[in-house]
């Protein structure tokens, strides 16, 4: 069976489940209750037809059994009518019996002692009759004689009530729960309508009609609308910037290419038109590349997933091995200390860029060791310690600019610092550089991010001799 796709329909089939549950529940609970009731109040009548019965009981001058007035239920006088009593001797014959008997015997099974709760038998037409019997003990003559009192009443009259209290509860139980249903129904789709609120405004988006969620959610939904719309701006971020540099990507190749096609009309008027058609060839298709990339700059983004997480301890690990290898990195103590199982939540390729810069900036400039290490407070922030020369307070500020250096002498282009800031701001956060407390410089950012368990000491790779 198809699972269900729709949120109406799992929550009123899950609403449906627990309603017919609970009313089932229920309804055989109220039967169960009831007929203990019925019971109760049906050992109540026997009993007291039976000291009814009893009360009227006596001998006569003879020592005969008799009855100084007949019990008041008028239902002993027809035949067969479902109220009877029996007065029988110790010997079990019957002595004195109701009208209602006619020509049969209270039935009395071998086990009957007298005494006890009323219980089921077969009476006459073989009908089912509920009996309460009581042994009796009366003086005669300085002795005494046993008799059995016995009433009883049928089955019909009690099953008949069992029966129309089952069907009306039945029905009122029916009723019940199809009011339920109608209320779990109404109850879905309010409280999905925000769901589809949200919807109509994230159609409206992809239609044009709107650049953002905008109106007011409930508490549960306002964190995905907050969420969506913040994926929003940073797709227009992006699209923004591919076409900075899509613009600035054409500007820088218009150029070069004026000046080839110049060449190609003076190799074409020298008399190489071979060449001059093959350059003309090759410029059209450097013209029709960039073209279709300014096109699709103009049209797509790239737009930032969220939710992503890296753990951090590989990557460091990773991109220590990778410093080990890299000049001067078998001179350079290489620590970390990062809890396992920390994570931020950044792209795995995005964090790698960001620290690999970070790492390969300290070993060009660390003297003896290089510490990466994480502080949980406020967020998780990273930082890459060295106990190099470090920077001035000044000029903190300006190797972070595109093309800056912090020392000629050191091989690089100036970039790495910047493109860390670029990552960086893509994840609302930035490049702090500070004095280390190894004695050099500090570089570090913050992220979202959890910090996993301490560990006792930091773990160190390098130096490596040989």
């Amino acid at each position: 069976m198809r699972q269900a796709r729709s949120l109406r329909v799992r929550v009123i089939v899950l609403a449906a489940v627990s309603i017919v549950t609970a009313l089932t529940v229920a309804g055989a609970s109220l039967i169960v209750i009831f007929n203990r009731h019925l019971d109760q109040r049906l050992e109540q009548e026997l009993e007291t037809r039976l000291v009814e019965l009893a009360a009227a009981f006596s001998l006569d001058t003879s020592g005969e059994p008799k009855l100084n007035a007949f019990p008041s239920d008028p239902q002993y006088q027809y035949p067969y009518s479902g109220s009877y009593w029996q007065v029988s001797d110790a010997n079990g014959r019957a002595v004195l019996r109701s009208r209602s008997l006619w020509d049969d015997e209270m039935p009395r099974t071998p086990a009957s002692t007298g005494r006890g709760s009323a219980v089921e038998r077969t009476g006459p037409g073989g009908s089912t009759l509920f009996v309460l019997e009581r042994n009796v003990q009366v003086s005669v003559d300085g002795g005494a004689r046993a008799f059995l009192l016995s009433v009883a009443l049928g089955s019909a009259d009690i099953d008949g009530l069992r029966r129309s209290f089952a069907f009306d509860m039945a029905v009122a139980l029916f009723l019940l729960g199809v009011l339920l249903l109608v209320g779990a129904w109404l109850q879905a789709g309010v409280g999905l309508s925000p769901l589809q609120k949200l919807r109509e405004r994230l159609n409206a988006v992809h239609r044009g009609q709107s650049e953002r969620l905008n109106g007011p959610f409930p508490d549960e939904v306002a964190p995905l609308a907050s969420d969506l719309n913040a994926l929003l701006d940073r797709q227009q971020e992006l699209v923004a910037k591919a076409r900075d540099r899509a613009g600035d990507l054409a500007h820088g190749l218009k150029t070069p290419l004026t000046i080839l096609s110049a060449e190609a009309r003076r190799l074409d008027e020298a008399g190489m038109a071979q060449a001059a058609a093959t350059l003309r060839e090759q410029i059209g298709l450097m013209r029709r590349h960039v073209e279709r990339e300014l096109a699709r700059a103009r049209t797509q983004g790239t737009p930032t997933t969220t939710g992503l997480q890296t753990e951090i301890g590989p990557t460091v690990e990773r991109l220590l091995r990778l410093m080990r290898r890299m000049p001067r990195g078998e001179e350079i103590e290489w620590a970390m200390e990062i809890p396992p199982g920390t994570r931020c939540e950044m792209d795995s390729d995005d964090f790698g860029e960001v620290l690999g810069n970070l790492v390969d900036n300290a070993r060009k400039f660390a003297a003896r060791r290089v510490v990466v290490r994480i502080q949980d407070s406020d967020g998780l922030t990273v930082c890459v310690d060295d106990d190099g020369p470090g920077v001035a307070a000044l000029q903190a500020d300006v190797v972070l600019e595109r093309g800056e250096r912090g020392r000629e002498d050191i091989e690089g282009s100036g970039l790495g610092l910047s493109i860390v800031n670029d990552v960086l701001a893509a994840y609302a956060s930035r490049l702090v550089l500070s004095p280390s407390p190894e004695g050099g410089l500090s570089a570090r950012f913050t992220v979202t991010g959890r910090a996993g368990a301490p560990v006792p000491s930091p773990r160190v790779q390098g130096p490596v001799a040989g």
